[in-house]
């Protein structure tokens, strides 16, 4: 990250300003010899009854220590930026910021499924919902940075990050996209895309070649393997050396081999936990060395080696888990922070964030929030944390925030700020509504540190991260469900609807 780091604020310094199934056995843990420590199989992962779906036998050595390519990467490639999935910090301002500037928007149609299908099911429309976060990359011969969004309208926009203006004609996949696209850090041509509705064409996961705009890889989400018949990829996909690691909603853990004609498929993770039979992964995968840890809808956090594919630990976490678990580096230690909704409870329960161990899957401590579900319709809406925690920078570097819906009566979001390493309450402040969208940060010049984030009826508010003081509040949009991204002083957060904000902070 350190590197990482170097290299964005030197581009900074000189951009312009921007204008055969077999059962698995298990394998010892080979040492890891960078500063990756090594985990031990904890008598916890017995929970997980798993099969290895052998496809491609070849195995693709590589250095699970190597620097990610995602710290080289002159953008932001995936949901939460790479693989501790801790946003990097590529929000910068000058001074404590006093207004928000919408800079552009850009305006999607309502999309083909903005009524339903021939008059049936339910409407979409255009805009982002959860997660949909955007991706973006910046040309380093020019300093042209162009933006990856996916949209309800089942088109990913590929747009001038200084104008708004569309840099080459949409990617199309013919069904709504909810989650987060990604680029591969890499091969400078693909994108992956998700997929988290069904309407016209067949489910699943695509790559697409940006050069031609075509699609030259996909993976059926309805897999004979499944043990859940729900077939949708939510998440972001990660590359993992020569592997890309995709969780799916159909409780399959893919890991494919990267190619430069797309992904192609090597091997599955395919399981199920004793005692608890709901599957499915719509978080995104976080990855320490050569260990990834997932996060399902019936609670359960598992870690698992992933040049083996077999678990190494496993924790109960309660009920749905949605948000994507964040990892961070403390005196030397990895650890893992992550938490739950209100979902298999019932309409009334706690949602729990937790901070664990990586090397063990030990809980070191927990915080419990009474959250409910509402129904709108025929629709039940969860609540608890559905956002991704954010870890806290420069004076703030000690705290970790998330956000939690419906904690109260009506329509009621608060983001709670939390000691690493006590997990104590450091403060909490109440929103005007509750919050699915990500909190990203900002580090400001001379020290400080701002929070940025989006809430249900198109607020947008500016946080102190020392105080919870809400120092700016603006309604800017519809219904911000997506997460946006931070650049230098600007940000990128789609709302539901048909428009795409760039804001600016000034």
């Amino acid at each position: 990250m350190k590197l990482f780091l170097v290299i964005l604020f030197l581009i900074m310094g000189c951009a312009k300003e921007e204008k055969g199934m077999q059962k698995s056995t298990e394998k010892k843990v080979k040492e890891v010899t960078s500063g990756f420590l090594t985990l031990q199989r904890q008598p916890s992962a017995d929970m997980v009854e798993y099969q290895v779906i052998i496809i491609d036998s070849v195995q693709h050595p590589f250095n699970a220590a190597d620097l990610s390519p995602y710290e080289r990467f002159p953008g932001i490639a995936t949901f939460r930026g790479g693989p501790f999935r801790d946003m990097p910090l590529t929000g910068i301002l000058d001074s404590i910021p006093t207004e928000i500037h919408i800079d552009w928007i850009f305006k999607t149609n309502g999309g083909k499924f903005g009524e339903g299908v021939n008059g049936k099911g339910r409407g979409w429309g255009g805009g982002a919902g959860w997660t949909g976060q955007p991706c973006l990359k910046m040309d380093t011969n020019n300093n042209a940075i162009t933006l990856y969004q996916g949209s309800l309208t089942g088109k990913v926009f590929r747009l001038d990050y200084a104008t708004g203006i569309e840099t080459d004609s949409a990617l199309d996949i013919h069904n709504p996209i909810k989650g987060s696209v990604a680029l591969d850090p890499e091969l400078s041509h693909m994108l992956y895309v998700g997929q988290g509705i069904r309407y016209q064409s067949v489910s699943g996961a695509r790559s697409f070649d940006l050069n031609s705009g075509k699609q030259i890889a996909f993976q059926t989400a309805d897999d004979k393997h499944a043990k859940r018949r729900w077939g949708f990829f939510d998440s972001s996909p990660i590359a993992w050396g020569p592997y890309l690691i995709w969780p799916a909603e159909n409780g399959i853990l893919y890991k494919f081999l990267r190619t430069s004609e797309g992904f192609k498929p090597h091997s599955k993770f395919v399981y199920s936990v004793k005692g608890n039979s709901h599957l499915g992964l719509e978080a995104s995968i976080a990855i320490y060395g050569r260990y990834g840890i997932f996060a399902d809808n019936g609670g359960s956090i598992i870690c698992i080696d992933l040049e083996t594919l077999t678990p190494m630990w496993y924790s109960a976490n309660g009920d749905d888990t949605d948000a994507t678990p964040v990892i961070a580096i403390e005196d030397g230690k990895p650890f893992v922070y992550t938490g739950s909704e209100v979902d298999k409870q019932g309409k009334q329960g706690m949602s729990v964030f937790r901070k664990l161990s990586v090397l063990t899957g030990e809980e070191i401590w927990r915080y419990e929030q009474a959250c409910h579900s509402i129904s709108i319709g025929k629709h039940i809406l969860n609540g608890g944390m559905l956002g991704t925690p954010l870890l806290g920078r420069d004076n703030c570097s000690s705290m970790i925030y998330t956000s939690f819906v419906q904690h109260k009566s009506g329509n009621s979001g608060v983001l709670t700020a939390f000691d690493k390493v006590s997990g104590a309450v450091q403060w909490q402040t109440e929103l005007s509504a509750y919050s699915w969208s990500s909190p990203i940060g900002y580090m400001v010049k001379g020290g400080g540190f701002i929070i940025l984030m989006g809430d249900v009826i198109g607020n947008i508010y500016v946080i102190d991260g020392k105080t919870g003081t809400i120092l700016i509040k603006q309604r800017v949009g519809s219904n911000f469900e997506a997460s946006p991204i931070p650049w230098r002083n600007t940000a990128v957060i789609a709302s539901r609807g048909t428009n795409i904000y760039r804001i600016s902070l000034q």
